[in-house]
Parts: C-alpha cells; structure tokens; sequence
C-alpha cells in the first residue's frame, strides 16, 4: 500500500521573521531539526530545513528563490493533521493570513508595492481554488502596469490552479510587453504539462 502525501499552503513569513522561529515551533512540538538543505542557485533549489519525528508530518522552512520570501510549510499522510498543525504554526509564527494577503494586493499601491504584494499572494493561496484570490490574481493580470502583470503570472506558478490557464490565454490575447507575454506563454506550456 502506498501512502499518499498532502500539504498545507505556504505560510508566509512577516518580514523579521525566520527560521529560528520555526525552529522555536519545532522544539514545543518535540521535533528535531532532520535536514538543512543549503540553497542551490544552479538547480533553483532554495534553502530547506524540515523538522519530524516520522513520516507522517512534517514542518519545512524554506526561503523562496524568487521572491526572498520566507515560508512554512507542513506535509504529511493525515489531512486532519496537516490542517491542525498548520493552524498552530500559523497561531505560533508571525505569519500573512488569508484574509491579509487578498487585502495588502491593492491596485491604488505603487508599482513596486502592488506587484510585491501579488507575488506573496500567489505565495501564500490554499491549495485548493479560492475565488477571493483568483479575483485578485485576475484584477493584477489586467493592471496597465507590465511589472504588475509580471508579478501577478509569477503568483500563479505557486498554485496552478486549472483555472489560471483561462487568465493566461485572456492576458495573451492582448499583451504588448514580449516580457510579460514570454512569461505568460511559458507558464502556460507548463500548466499544460502537467
């Protein structure tokens, strides 16, 4: 019999927040730190470090490459377990809620600000489709900012959800920026791949 492996979403760290903080979590559950995986820039691989007692849950920290965003994320074989633990590691870190990331994605922010805030969107959505944050990855894709929109197809690469691949063929219909429609055609071939 094979077991079947499921995850929480990532939990985004605030800024000022790191890995001795998960580790502080760790400890009050009493597990030990098993792998500290240092960051590969030439395969893309960020820096990882899981705590666990057995297989059947886990706590990994990693700091994402492309945003720099630091998150946790716990796996595991129980979905009751992995939803409890999760619970108390949001409780216990300086987390972004779900409701706080749909609310810092504001299109009246700078440029700068706006695209950053997609991009921990992305980062941090459930695992499963949310229309809350679909809506705001499609508001992002449609800004007349191309860092904006760059950032908002990035965001969807955290959690492909089938129904991104609408948005991007929509975005594709119209983009002018060869940047963004690169990403954007590229993020397509593989959504569809998978």
């Amino acid at each position: 019999m094979t077991e079947t492996f499921g995850r929480s979403r990532r939990l985004v760290l605030r800024d000022g927040v790191d890995e001795s903080a998960v580790e502080e979590l760790a400890a009050l559950l009493g597990w030990p730190r098993r792998t500290d995986i240092p960051e590969d820039l030439e395969e893309w691989r960020p820096r990882q470090i899981a705590w666990y007692v057995g297989p059947a849950i886990a706590a990994t920290y990693s700091e994402d490459l492309l945003s720099g965003f630091p998150y946790v994320m716990i796996t595991g074989s129980d979905e009751k377990v992995i939803r409890v633990t999760a619970e108390l590691a949001e409780s216990k870190l300086d987390t972004w809620r779900l409701d706080e990331l749909v609310q810092s994605a504001d299109p009246e922010a700078d440029s700068a600000t706006y695209a950053t805030s997609v991009l921990r969107l992305g980062m941090g959505a459930p695992v499963e489709f949310d229309e809350e944050f679909f809506r705001s990855i499609r508001r992002a894709l449609r800004s007349d900012r191309p860092e904006v929109r760059k950032y908002a197809v990035w965001a969807i690469t955290y959690e492909p959800w089938p129904a991104h691949a609408t948005l991007l063929a929509e975005l594709l219909d119209e983009e002018q920026d060869e940047e963004v429609a690169d990403l954007a055609r590229n993020v397509l071939e593989e959504m569809a791949a998978m």
